[in-house]
């Protein structure tokens, strides 16, 4: 009998490390997919734009991407900690109001970009008016994205940035061809490509958003969205800071230099950013079971992920100069004199990657900002003082040792918060009470490596 119950337990750990490992599959190749929409898009626009119109789109593109983070930090994310691993209905319920809000939020910051476009006028114009008249599509379709891997649901955020894709391919085409290909209609047709993946979304889910319930879902997760909001500023802010003081004390080329030594890394982003999609909505079934689940978990990918940098690490630093000079051209040999430092940095990136998904499960925002406020002054003060002593090794290495103090205050951190740990994500579920079902269509470091 003990035998069957052991043969039990081993085959029921299998299906679920298999059920885990698949989902996690389709969030890296999500991100894989969202990050060479993203690459191709810049590459098509720079072949296609003048100087004066590339400056153009990388504005209303940096723009895109704050109001990205702050659609986040009101939608997705509380509904990936507060929504992920319950029934289709509490599921549904969450989805109706954040995708609602999403939509609430992209109509509102869309208007702000169109009073910009109509303001600024010139060459700004055209892009940030079709920013604006597409913002509410763009933000809507990066919600579901979250709403999908919630429900386990990987395979459909997949297809669906798979239509945007092909569809953004086709208005590309159709542009190149007319030879009309300017700024504001180059975003007009990726913004109208993402709005054809919202509208699937829609499809795909059975579920319309509702963006009157845009108040009463802030109102449920007043205590979580202060606090992620407060984590993308000091995110955001300290990229930001940290990328032009190492301009500004060490000048363009070290900054170059700087940024030419991330892209050696670009791979374990697009993994690490993948895997994020779905080790939240994860580790909250973990935390289902117990938080000693949780815990060991979250330790688990926090190791596999610094084994990956680390053995990333060892493939770029005996990389050989031809292949460098291919990849890299003439910035390979000051990009490559950073590869120890980032490998170092990444690993520990890797560690906080896991340590912060746990930390994220257990809806404990205020510790999640302590570690992440904590981690911006490190970022800061390391680079800036990297960059004096040694240029941009020495803004690598001081970005590096910022990057592994940080990761002991969000261990800290953790701790602390398993140690509060009572109900921390059943205590605000997606209920009926709160959330009405709509009608449905069918009967469901910037940061330096940015």
């Amino acid at each position: 009998m003990l035998a069957v119950h052991g043969e039990r337990g081993v085959v029921g750990r299998r299906l679920i490390s298999h059920r885990v490992l698949r989902r996690a599959s389709w969030g890296v190749a999500d991100q894989g997919l969202s990050s060479l929409t993203n690459f191709a898009l810049g590459i098509f626009v720079a072949r296609s734009a003048t100087t004066a119109g590339f400056g153009a789109f990388s504005i209303v593109f940096t723009t895109f991407t704050v109001t990205l983070g702050l659609s986040r930090a009101l939608t997705s994310e509380p509904l990936v900690v507060r929504c992920s691993d319950r029934s289709e209905l509490e599921w549904r319920q969450g989805t109706v109001a954040a995708t609602g809000t999403a939509l609430a939020v992209g109509i509102a910051l869309g208007l702000g970009c169109g009073l910009v476009g109509w303001t600024v006028g010139g060459t700004l114009a055209a892009p940030f008016l079709a920013l604006g008249a597409t913002l509410p599509g763009l933000l809507l379709q990066d919600c579901w994205r979250y709403a999908f891997f919630a429900n386990g649901e990987g395979r459909k955020a997949f297809l669906n940035d798979a239509l945007c894709a092909a569809v953004l391919v086709v208005l590309f085409g159709v542009l190149l061809r007319s030879g009309v290909a300017s700024i504001g209609l180059l975003v007009l047709a990726w913004g109208g490509a993402a709005t054809v993946g919202a509208l699937a979304g829609a499809r795909q889910s059975g579920v319309v958003p509702v963006p009157q319930q845009a108040r009463a879902w802030a109102t449920r997760h007043r205590d979580l969205i202060p606090r992620y909001l407060g984590e993308f500023v000091a995110s955001s802010g300290a990229g930001q800071l940290s990328v032009y003081g190492v301009g500004l004390i060490g000048g363009l080329a070290t900054l170059g230099s700087f940024r030419a030594g991330y892209l050696l890394f670009g791979p374990l982003q697009v993994l690490f950013m993948g895997i994020g999609l779905v080790a939240v909505p994860e580790l909250v079934r973990f935390l289902r079971r117990s938080p000693r689940h949780l815990y060991l978990a979250s330790s688990g990918l926090s190791v596999l992920l610094a084994t990956v940098a680390l053995a990333w690490g060892m493939v770029v630093i005996p990389m050989p100069a031809s292949v460098g000079r291919a990849i890299l051209g003439s910035t390979w040999s000051t990009a490559h004199a950073l590869a120890l430092a980032l490998t170092v940095g990444w690993s520990a990136s890797g560690i906080i990657a896991g340590t912060a998904a746990a930390i994220r499960a257990l809806a404990a925002a205020r510790q999640g900002l302590k570690a992440r406020v904590a981690g911006s002054l490190f970022a800061i003060a390391g680079a800036l003082l990297g960059v004096v002593l040694g240029g941009a090794r020495g803004a690598a290495w001081g970005l590096s040792i910022a990057v592994c103090l940080e990761c002991i205050v969000w261990r800290a951190q953790l701790t602390r918060a398993l140690g509060e740990v009572g109900d921390p994500v059943g205590a605000e579920r997606c209920d009926a009470a709160t959330f009405v079902v709509g009608p449905t269509f069918v009967e469901k470091c910037g940061d330096a490596a940015s």
